[in-house]
């Protein structure tokens, strides 16, 4: 996982001068605030990082295996 989430898309907000949110949920990014769960739940982008960094996890758990020492062997 990543600390921050600030890759996504964004927009700009016509109303305002330098005002911008999420292009799929629309949430203002000061709202955000560079944190996956504070996009919506149903937002594409924390939909897609979700699965990533699952996918990510999983391939690290699975890379890391029990592997005996082999200096506390007895001959």
């Amino acid at each position: 996982m990543k600390p921050f989430y600030i890759d996504y898309p964004q927009e700009k907000v016509e109303e305002h001068r330098h005002v911008y949110r999420c292009v799929y949920c629309k949430i203002l990014t000061t709202t955000i605030n560079g944190l996956l769960e504070n996009h919506s739940k149903d937002c594409l982008y924390r939909k897609q990082q979700t699965q990533q960094d699952r996918l990510e996890c999983d391939s690290k758990s699975s890379s890391k295996h029990f592997e005996p020492h082999s200096a506390d062997e007895v001959d």
